[in-house]
Formats: structure tokens, C-alpha cells, sequence
């Protein structure tokens, strides 16, 4: 009797294994690549699908063929392309591994990076796929994920599919070709499953300094978020600098760093937003002639790894930097109102520029001699790929007349956001000023640009969709005063609200010039991610179409993925590390990465306009279409806004054909399919409102 027990759970044990291994096998066969714009809930429901089911998509799409089990990219060189691999099954300790691809040459497995793709409570409460965690132990020491999520710190959300977002960074001297291997999901030490990998290396190389501009802006360093509040500089005129801690240092360059390795950049303003009273400069001592730097080893200290281009994987330093130059540095440096240089008696008759007041002299000689001490310091530091910034971002005060207790002494003027002819005439006369200081920087290949940004531009310019005449419903009075006379040739870089660079999107042209840029600048979207996530890796392919070259999003900031928007801020990129999983550092964002995808997408559309400027344009027009703006206030005037594509499988569609435009070769790059009722809607509403 008991040797036939001992048969029958034999059996029982072998059949009961069977039918496990049959299911795990079919779970694994549930292992699919799909584009990483696909955003996927914890219920497995993607939100760019009508309908949410990926269905016949999972057999087989741009990036994935079901029926030879093959992951498919295409990379230019010194490219880091991306893929989502989707797990739709449980298990712990899920990681991958790409082996050592071969072909053309050789592309070994450490080029390969793997994170995994986790839920994030946005300011509504919902549960959005937004958080990147690498799984190769720089956080915390994670390599593997749950499914369902268990990472101690962030949401819990009983996920039923898992993701990993899968990279390949192509060496920029890999040989041209098809390159073959195989990526492998795993669990601990087994493997759940392995892929084939075919990756293209396509004939041409990415710059490693971008041609897109995308600036994460922010008014404060990120060891601010982190706790440590340090800054460089004292107060006033004769203040001893200050060197930033070696942990500060450490927090701050780890954020640099995830931002430049993502194709992005930080730029923070540096000096108190309105005093305009120094936190991050050279400190100054003396006013007029007699004025002068006294050390720049504080600056170099903290500075200098950035500028060099260590901090970041490209060995390239950020495109755009912002300088403390302001109404009051190196002039004064003074943070209490009452000490500063008085503006008000200059409020509606400020000279165009230098050498026309006596009165006004002593500032202006003070921004020339300190201004020639930056630009001998920085072409002896070799910074000569950066474009740096003057930026006078004030705004007077206008209630309190004797200004006791108000942010500065500059008035009423607005010298950020400008909306009247006394605005203009005084950024006039500041850039000029600017320019004239720095007029020797060139001879030593130094950029020193000056940098508005406007909100109200052209307001009463506006287009519909068809090209009819409207204009914001809100207008200022940008053009009755006459803006471009004082500030067309004296702006460098324009950053212009999004909306209104839509509305008025025909007038773009007539500002661009050699050394000028024209920008936009728009929220970091993190209150729309329950939408269609094209709206972050198809951002530039929209504004190539609208003659764009760069994006400045408001704002870098970090929030804790539990509890975003606690101090009813909802403008972040970043997650914060410490407040969530004790982690002294930032965890980046899904948009992050989608972002570094769009302004590589940049690259291919500059490097595709010089051999065919008529057939890129011909695409962009396919890829992006002019509607209805969607801000609801501005549809109700019918003011025009543009659209890029739902359709995600056209993003890859048009890259191939952007690669057979630069490398003259034939691809397969396919006819773009367009929009599609089959995708959800692609866009959402500009949410910058605090300067209108």
C-alpha cells in the first residue's frame, strides 16, 4: 500500500510539474517589444491604445516580430536607442541581459543598460508609469524588480505586468550594418526567456553635443532638495565665498549628470530669482573701474567639472549656462532693497545703451571690468562650446511705492515676461550694456548671448488652423508698444510660451538670424501623464515643424513618487530619492528618457534638411497637423495649435526614413500610416499660467 501511495504522488508530482512548466513556458511566451512610448498601467491596459489591449501588436510591431521572437532597432552611431520589453506574468527578482552582439563588427553586452519601469502617484492621486530605476545597483543597490512591485519607498500598486525599458548605446566607431545576438529576460540566476536581437547601426554618427536644446530650468541647485540649501556666495560687496561640501557636490553632480547622459541639460538661475543678489558667482569686491573679481576658486571648484563636460557619459558640457549677470551683479550684489542701485528714478527714460548717462556709469563700468575677468578666466578654463546666458529675470513691484520691504528697486518693471514699452526700453538698454561688456568674447571663442523670456508674444497676431486672424484672449501689449524695435536685434535667445509660438508661429522666421535662437518653453507635464506619452517623445518632431530649436521645461524640480505636489507644486521632472527610498540622489522620469529619444529624432531631422530640406519637410508635415489649440481658453478664439502624430508605430517609420534621407541607402523604412483612430489623442494643454 504505501509503495502505491509513493507511485501515485510520483505521478501527481510529475504531472503537477508539467503543468507548471506549461504554464511558465506560456507566460514566457507572453514576452513581447514594443515602443517605449507605450505607457502601461498596473492592470496591463495601455493608455496610447483605444481600448488599451495591445492585441495583434504584441505579435508583431515596429520593434518586435512574434513569429522568429526577434527584438528589432535601429541606431545611428553614438546613439542609445530604446526598447520596452513587457512581461505580462508574476514572479521576484526579475533583471535582463543582452549578450555581445556581432556583424558588421563587435558590440559588446556592456554597451546594454536595463531599468525597470515602475508607477509613480501623479498630483491626481493616479498611477502613472513614470519612474526609471535602473537595475544596475547605482540606486540603492537594486538589479532586479517584483512583479507585482515591491521596492521599499515607492507605490505599491499590485501591478499584474511588469516592463523593462531595454538600452543600447552604439560606440560611435561601431562599423555600419546589421548586428545580431540575443536579450534574455531574467529571474535571479535562470533565464525566463531569451529573444533574438537584430540592431541596425546606420551610417552616420550623433553629434555628442546635440543639435536641440532642451533646458531643465529651475531657480534653486538640486542639493536644495536633498536638504543641503549650501550656495556659494555671501551677501553684498566684499563677501568671502564659500566652497560647497563634498556631499552637496556629489548630490548635485549626480543630477547634472542624469540630465546629460539623457541628452538634457540643468540650467539654474544663479542668483536670488529677484533680488538678483548672487548665490552661485565669482564674488566681487569694489564697485565701477575699480571693481574686481576676488577669488575663483570657489567657483572653479564647483563649477569646473561641469563645464568641462566630466559629469556625463558624451564628455560635453551643458549647451546653455546661465551667468549671475543682473540689475544688481557684479553692480552692488546686494540682497535688501534698500541698499541696492535705485532703478525707479529711471523708469521711463533709460538710454539705449552705455556711455549716455553719468549717472548710470558706475554700473555699467562695473559690468565691463568684470566682464572682461570672465571672459579672460573662462577662454583660460578652455569653456568655449558653451553658450552663456545673461538672463534678467525681476519683476519690480509696483504696490509698494517706497519699496521697504519689496524684492529689489527696479520698480514697476517687468524684465521677465515684459508686457509694456517701459519693459522693452529697459531690457534694451540691460542687453546692450551686456553685449557692449562682452564684445571681446568672440576673439576668444567664448559665447556670451543674452536671453529673453515672453510669454505674451505677438498676442494679436495669432492664426486659426486655416490661417484666418485671431489673438489671445487675454492680449497684452507686446506689439501696440512695439516690442521688436527695442528688443528684435538685442535678444539672443528667445523662449517664448508655447501657445503663443503656435499662434503666431508665421512670425518665427522673420526673428532668426545668425548666433539667434528661437526657443519655447512649457511645464514639465508631470499633471498629464494619464495621457498619451507622444506628447514627450514626439516633442520635437512638433517643433521642428513649427522652426523651433529648443525647449526650456519649468521645471527641473524633485518630488517624493508618493506624495507629488504636497506644496501644491506640480511642476517636476525628477523624483527625489532621499524622501521616498533614502536614496541621496534623483531618480529619473519615463519623460526624461522619452525626451532624450525626441532630441536624438532631432538629429536625424538637421542631419536629413542638408540632404533634402523639401522631403523632411514633406515627412514633418505627415507627423505633425494644425488643429485647434488644446488649451480649451484659446480654442474658444480659435487659435491654432500643433499636433504631433498618435500613431507611436510612425515615430520609428519616420526615423527610417530620416535615415535613408542622411545615408542614401535603402532601409525599409516603410510609408508613414498618419494618424490613427486606433491611438488615443496626443497632446495636452500648455499649463504655464503664472505669468499671463
Amino acid at each position: 500500500m504505501k509503495k502505491i501511495v509513493k507511485g501515485v504522488s510520483s505521478s501527481l508530482i510529475f504531472v503537477l510539474g508539467l503543468v507548471f512548466y506549461c504554464a511558465a513556458l506560456q507566460a514566457a511566451e507572453g514576452i513581447f517589444a514594443v515602443s517605449a512610448t507605450y505607457s502601461i498601467r498596473p492592470d496591463g491596459v495601455c493608455q496610447e491604445l483605444v481600448g488599451g489591449k495591445f492585441g495583434e501588436l504584441a505579435k508583431k510591431n515596429s520593434n518586435w516580430d512574434a513569429s522568429t521572437k526577434t527584438v528589432k532597432l535601429a541606431a545611428a552611431k553614438n546613439e542609445e536607442a530604446a526598447v520596452q520589453l513587457v512581461i505580462p506574468m508574476s514572479g521576484k527578482k526579475f533583471s535582463g541581459k543582452m549578450s555581445d552582439l556581432t556583424g558588421a563588427g563587435s558590440i559588446k553586452s556592456d554597451r546594454a543598460t536595463f531599468n525597470a519601469l515602475i508607477w509613480a502617484k501623479d498630483p491626481k492621486g493616479k498611477d502613472v508609469p513614470d519612474i526609471v530605476i535602473p537595475l544596475d545597483g547605482s540606486i540603492k543597490d537594486i538589479k532586479s524588480f517584483d512583479i507585482p512591485v515591491s521596492i521599499t519607498g515607492l507605490p505599491s500598486v499590485n501591478n499584474k505586468v511588469g516592463s523593462m525599458l531595454f538600452e543600447v548605446w552604439v560606440p560611435e566607431d561601431a562599423a555600419a550594418g546589421v548586428y545580431k545576438g540575443t536579450v534574455s529576460v531574467m529571474q535571479g540566476s535562470k533565464e525566463v526567456e531569451k529573444l533574438n536581437l537584430e540592431l541596425t547601426v546606420l551610417d552616420f554618427k550623433l553629434p555628442s553635443m546635440p543639435t536641440f536644446a532642451l533646458d531643465l530650468l529651475d531657480y534653486a541647485m538640486p542639493n536644495y532638495a536633498f536638504g543641503y540649501k549650501e550656495v556659494i556666495n555671501g551677501n553684498g560687496l566684499n563677501a568671502k565665498a564659500n566652497m560647497i561640501s563634498s556631499d552637496a557636490k556629489k548630490a548635485d553632480y549626480q543630477v547634472y549628470k542624469l540630465a546629460a547622459d539623457n541628452r538634457c541639460f540643468i540650467n539654474i538661475l544663479p542668483y536670488h530669482g529677484q533680488r538678483g543678489n548672487p548665490k552661485f558667482a565669482a564674488p566681487i569686491a569694489g564697485k565701477g573701474a575699480s571693481a574686481k573679481v576676488m577669488s575663483w576658486a570657489e567657483y572653479d571648484d564647483f563649477f569646473a567639472p561641469i563645464l568641462d563636460g566630466k559629469q556625463n557619459k558624451y564628455g560635453e558640457p551643458p549647451a546653455h549656462f546661465q551667468l549671475p549677470f543682473n540689475v544688481n551683479y557684479p553692480h552692488m550684489c546686494e540682497g535688501e532693497p534698500d541698499n541696492q542701485f535705485d532703478w525707479v528714478p529711471f523708469a521711463s527714460s533709460l538710454p539705449s545703451g552705455p556711455n549716455s548717462n553719468a549717472k548710470l556709469k558706475e554700473f555699467e563700468e562695473t559690468n565691463r571690468v568684470i566682464a572682461k575677468e570672465y571672459i579672460d578666466h573662462f577662454a583660460e578654463k578652455g569653456w568655449t562650446k558653451t553658450r552663456f546666458e545673461i538672463y534678467h529675470n525681476q519683476k519690480g513691484d509696483a504696490k509698494q511705492k517706497n519699496r521697504k520691504g519689496s524684492r529689489n528697486r527696479i520698480g514697476n518693471w517687468a524684465l521677465d515676461e515684459p508686457v509694456s514699452k517701459n519693459d522693452y526700453a529697459a531690457l534694451q538698454y540691460l542687453f546692450n550694456v551686456n553685449h557692449w561688456a562682452f564684445k571681446d568674447a568672440a576673439a576668444k571663442k567664448l559665447q556670451f548671448v543674452t536671453r529673453n523670456d515672453v510669454g505674451h508674444w505677438h498676442c494679436d497676431k495669432f492664426q486659426t488652423p486655416n490661417g484666418g486672424t485671431t489673438k489671445d484672449y487675454k492680449s497684452k501689449a507686446y506689439d501696440t508698444a512695439d516690442a521688436a524695435k527695442y528688443l528684435k536685434s538685442t535678444t539672443d535667445h528667445w523662449i517664448i510660451g508655447l501657445i503663443h509660438a503656435e499662434g503666431a508661429q508665421q512670425l518665427l522666421k522673420g526673428y532668426e538670424a545668425p548666433g539667434k535662437k528661437m526657443m519655447v518653453y512649457t511645464t514639465a507635464g508631470a499633471t498629464d501623464l494619464d495621457q498619451h506619452f507622444g506628447q514627450f517623445s514626439g516633442i520635437t518632431i512638433r517643433l521642428a515643424r513649427m522652426g523651433i530649436v529648443g525647449l526650456v521645461v519649468y521645471k527641473l524640480g524633485m518630488e517624493n513618487p508618493n506624495s507629488p505636489g504636497k506644496n501644491k507644486d506640480f511642476d517636476y521632472i525628477l523624483y527625489n530619492g532621499k524622501e521616498s527610498i533614502g536614496f541621496d540622489g534623483a531618480i529619473p522620469s519615463r519623460r526624461l528618457k522619452l525626451w532624450r529619444d525626441s532630441v536624438n529624432i532631432y538629429d536625424y531631422i538637421a542631419a536629413a534638411r542638408v540632404k533634402n530640406a523639401g522631403a523632411v519637410d514633406t515627412l514633418l508635415n505627415k507627423m505633425v497637423k494644425i488643429g485647434l489649440n488644446a488649451d480649451p481658453n484659446y480654442r474658444e478664439v480659435k487659435c491654432r495649435g500643433f499636433w504631433v502624430s498618435n500613431n507611436v508605430e510612425d515615430y520609428n517609420t519616420f526615423k527610417m526614413n530620416l535615415a535613408e534621407l542622411i545615408t542614401g541607402a535603402k532601409l525599409g523604412a516603410g510609408k508613414l500610416e498618419g494618424f490613427s483612430k486606433k491611438y488615443t489623442p496626443c497632446g495636452s494643454a500648455d499649463k504655464i499660467t503664472d505669468y499671463d
